[in-house]
């Protein structure tokens, strides 16, 4: 744990070190730490996709998670009287956080985490979940636009930082145009306001941070007339990404180590298959999949060519590919409670009549949760009518769990 940045791992997939070395080397960031300090409260998030329940003289813990549990349960620490706790690192790395009750780990790796736990004994009781829905992603507002034309070739939602290797996309771009004689349509949204479109198309990143100027500045390079070949786009607004997604006959990611990442769900929720590179977090997850059943491709190679072979084939066959159907089958809201529930054998143990992968349809627990919060547990699961499930700010969060405690007779103090 040093808070160190693992930069070598960004575009270099033959490292050339003993595994256990590279975990330590990614195990040594965290996105926890950043979001512990003040100026970024403002953005942390709390999200309960379990709520505590209090029914027939039965009180059961709910389930929480957020970027910053650590800070969140030293300065709140009877939450853990009304919650169990979920670390999230926000990155391929294991949560520092270890008085959580869990860890999101993005994928399963039995060899990794044995390794991890051997080094740090205060974990081996911490269960890890290969989850990587850590937004808490709606699959029914992220979904497909009815009678959408699929009237973009390539999708792209990610910064333009050096980690998610936009020159490797570009000069696939150009690959592509050679190699099969057209020039695809690609939307790239950056998610930054500062850069702004300009009347004739062009990308003004001039207000952008330095760190991300420098891989604009190789794609321009490369394509010379940029907005030929990228339609950039600064920002989409969260509830308009849908129409982008069903619009488009691809999604691609050109990162080689990430966390979590939104973009894969958010294409595939919408039923935009997705391509990434088949060395993208290999060593973090070992044989387990980046996407289930035949939600997209793997790009063989770490190559500009390999890149643009792979959309030429998705994109010619569309008619392969079931990304909705995969993603609401193994992932979804759904799913993600089902998976954390079922981690702790105190659900096992406190829960009337429970059955493994199917607390949503557990009588008791739709029971307590209309007596406690006016709705049912599905309801309430997916934030319908209630502000309970998801907020984000620290001053949210305070009354959120304040509201909590109140509820279930603890002192609130701040």
């Amino acid at each position: 744990m040093k808070g160190i940045w693992p930069e070598q791992y960004m575009h270099n997939p033959d490292m050339n070190k003993p595994i256990e070395q590279i975990w330590d080397d990614i195990d040594g960031y965290s996105f926890e730490e950043l979001y512990e300090q003040e100026n970024k409260w403002g953005s942390l998030s709390f999200l309960v996709p379990f709520p505590p329940m209090n029914y027939k003289g039965k009180f059961v813990k709910g389930i929480c998670f957020s970027q910053a549990t650590r800070l969140l349960m030293e300065r709140y620490p009877d939450m853990k009287k009304l919650f169990h706790v979920c670390a999230n690192s926000m990155f391929a790395s294991i949560p520092w956080s270890h008085n959580a009750d869990m860890f999101f780990t993005c994928y399963k790796n039995e060899a990794r985490e044995k390794y991890y736990k051997n080094k740090y004994p205060e974990t081996k009781n911490i269960p890890f979940l290969p989850l990587q829905d850590a937004d808490f992603l709606n699959e029914y507002t992220i979904a497909p636009v009815e009678n959408k034309e699929k009237t973009i070739d390539v999708i792209c939602v990610s910064t333009a930082f050096p980690v998610k290797n936009l020159p490797v996309i570009a000069k696939a771009l150009k690959i592509y145009e050679e190699k099969y004689g057209r020039i695809l349509k690609v939307v790239y949204a950056i998610g930054n306001n500062a850069a702004k479109k300009l009347d004739d198309g062009t990308l003004d990143y001039s207000g952008v941070i330095e760190y991300a100027k420098g891989p604009l500045r190789e794609v321009d390079a490369i394509l010379g007339d940029t907005k030929k070949y990228i339609d950039f786009i600064p920002y989409i607004k969260y509830y308009d990404l849908p129409k982008y997604y069903t619009a488009a006959k691809c999604g691609v990611l050109g990162s080689l180590i990430e966390g979590k990442n939104r973009f894969l769900s958010e294409c595939r929720s919408c039923d935009c298959p997705v391509i990434v590179f088949k060395d993208f977090n290999k060593y973090t997850r070992g044989d387990y999949p980046v996407f289930f059943g035949n939600s997209g491709e793997y790009v063989p190679e770490f190559s500009s060519e390999s890149l643009a072979d792979t959309i030429h084939k998705v994109i010619s066959h569309p008619e392969n590919y079931e990304a909705r159907k995969n993603y609401l089958k193994y992932n979804g809201r759904t799913n993600f409670v089902n998976i954390m529930v079922d981690s702790l054998p105190y659900y096992r143990e406190n829960i009337p009549d429970y059955e493994p992968g199917k607390i949503h349809e557990n009588l008791w627990v739709d029971l307590a949760c209309y007596d406690n919060y006016q709705v049912g547990f599905r309801d309430f699961l997916y934030g319908k009518k209630i502000p309970l499930s998801h907020v984000v700010g620290i001053e949210d969060i305070k009354k959120l769990l304040s509201a909590y405690y109140t509820k279930f007779g603890l002192e609130w103090k701040d």
